[in-house]
């Protein structure tokens, strides 16, 4: 279980978080609604290990995270992709993946690429492809990394909505009973399509 206890966080002209608990259990997937500037992807950042807190702490059984990013066992996707522009799509999403051995890389990169429909753009560079096709890449590399927790910071934006209908589907899929997520989104359907448990941020607080 991943614990975030009475986390504060302000920057100069705001107070980003205020005193935010919440708990996260083993495979259970919860969003977070709000309006923007409400806290949310601060809220992520903290959780990742990238932005500190002021006060509070995040807690995984009990014990506290690294201040490591890379070690806190967890994957984030941001609301921009961020994939790695001098990588191609194949090694964007190979990155990070646990697998020492090539030939369970190479498949679990492939099976994440076909899920994607990203098959045919492997030997592409982010700049050559679109922003829909970049943001599939960018959730099949936090997959490809198989953490114990999932933060996707509105995951499913410039998809239009045939597309992002299966996405949702195909990433609850991988995720389901293998990974927690906690998803933040502005779209209530999209919560309730990929969500169990739902939450709503307001001025720095969970409401």
């Amino acid at each position: 279980m991943f614990e975030i206890n009475g986390v504060t966080k302000e920057y100069p002209s705001v107070r980003a978080l205020d005193n935010v608990s919440l708990s996260i259990g083993d495979r259970e997937m919860v969003s977070i609604r709000g309006e923007s500037g409400c806290g949310k992807s601060t809220l992520l950042h903290v959780i990742a290990g990238l932005v500190a807190p002021d006060s509070g702490t995040v807690t995984k059984d009990h014990e506290p995270l690294s201040d490591l990013p890379h070690k806190r066992g967890l994957a984030m996707v941001f609301q921009d992709s961020l994939l790695f522009p001098n990588m191609t799509v194949r090694e964007n999403i190979l990155f990070g993946c646990p697998h020492r051995d090539k030939e369970r890389r190479e498949n679990r990169a492939g099976e994440l690429a076909e899920a994607y429909g990203l098959t045919g753009l492997l030997a592409r560079y982010p700049h050559q492809i679109s922003g829909g096709q970049a943001r599939r890449a960018a959730l099949a590399r936090a997959l490809a990394c198989e953490r114990e927790l999932l933060l996707l910071d509105e995951p499913f934006t410039n998809l239009d909505r045939d597309l992002k209908e299966s996405i949702i589907q195909c990433t609850r899929e991988f995720c389901e009973g293998r990974c927690a997520v906690l998803l933040v989104t502005h779209n209530e359907a999209e919560a309730a399509a990929f969500c169990s448990r739902h939450l709503y941020m307001e001025e720095g607080r969970i409401l």
